[in-house]
């Protein structure tokens, strides 16, 4: 056995591991990894003031809202068996696993390290016999689209731009999938959480790729759109022997590449403890995104790290506790 094999059958195995342990509830709701969003923005950025500095890193933290609301959207599905990845990242290096034909001595790409992030997907939704690529895009900073004052010629543009961004990550996601097995069922679409429907002539694009949008107004209903759009689509019939070894391998090699960071598998990743015990950390330790430009984050006194281990504070925070009803605790410290 080559060492890809060996690798390839060993991620099989962590997979099959981490399905077993994690993933066999047999919940009516789907399994969703993490347990909870992760709180990548956190920071607190003022807002009124249009076109500063931090304005990139505030338009990020938007875009993960978005995400968290197409997160609650799916976790309320019923039935179906599902696992949601969230946040799925894969390497170079896994994307060739397996591939018995790829040469690293001769590839342009390989001489990145193996750790380089190959490509990305907001959300894989994993059924017993097919899966579903979703990506979220939040357009709330391009204006209302009721709005009068809007301009229109621009709000067109930004939609396209960000339709076909996300139609690209789709589909290199969706071919990244099918490495595995070419004739895996694999659908996709777009999530705009604040978008709604009835603006969707807005869209400079086809017929057929607007049915690949999820507008706002379907999140609401998720269970029925999913039901019209999905299920329906899909045959439920049992998947033949072969075919299904083969759909289960390409479900534990997903779990365990998203468990996968720096080529360390952690397993416990996928538990509920893991999870409460990062977002507690990232929350007592106050560790935002720091900018030294952003007047609402401020680097935290030297006893509140000490004492509470908590590197950065809102303006508020600071405030309250260089008050003077603070001053017997720092009293006492000193």
């Amino acid at each position: 056995m080559t060492k890809n094999e060996t690798q390839y059958e060993k991620y099989l195995q962590n997979g099959n591991e981490i399905f077993e342990t994690y993933c066999s509830t047999g919940d009516k709701h789907p399994i969703m990894l993490p347990r909870a969003p992760q709180q990548k923005y956190v920071d607190l950025y003022p807002e009124d003031q249009p076109g500063c500095s931090f304005e990139n890193d505030r338009n990020q933290q938007l875009n993960y809202e978005a995400e968290v609301i197409a997160y609650r959207a799916l976790e309320k599905l019923i039935g179906g068996d599902f696992i949601v990845l969230h946040s799925f990242e894969y390497t170079h290096f896994q994307y060739y696993l397996g591939d018995l034909t790829h040469d690293k001595r001769n590839c342009k790409t390989c001489k990145k390290t193996a750790t380089n992030r190959e490509g990305e997907s907001d959300f894989v939704v994993i059924a017993p016999n097919y899966f579903v690529i979703i990506e979220v895009k939040n357009m709330g900073h391009i204006g209302n689209q009721s709005d009068p004052g809007c301009n229109k010629d621009q709000q067109s543009q930004a939609l396209a731009k960000t339709f076909q961004k996300s139609l690209d990550q789709r589909n290199k996601m969706v071919q990244f999938v099918k490495r595995f097995c070419k004739r895996l069922t694999v659908l996709q679409f777009t999530v705009y959480p604040n978008f709604e429907k009835a603006f969707k002539k807005e869209f400079p694009i086809s017929r057929d790729k607007i049915s690949s949008i999820i507008f706002k107004e379907d999140l609401k209903d998720f269970n029925d759109w999913w039901t019209d759009n999905i299920s329906d689509l899909v045959l439920d019939e049992p998947l033949h022997p072969e075919f299904r070894t083969k759909h289960e391998d390409v479900r534990n090699l997903l779990l365990v590449i998203w468990c996968t960071e720096k080529n360390i598998c952690d397993k416990s990743k996928c538990s509920l403890g893991k999870c409460i015990v990062k977002i507690g950390e990232q929350l007592r330790s106050g560790r935002f995104t720091f900018r030294s430009n952003n007047p609402e984050v401020i680097p935290s006194l030297k006893i509140v790290k000490d004492f509470l281990g908590i590197d950065n504070l809102t303006k508020q925070q600071y405030d309250l506790i260089n008050s003077n009803e603070k001053f017997k605790f720092k009293q006492c410290y000193n």
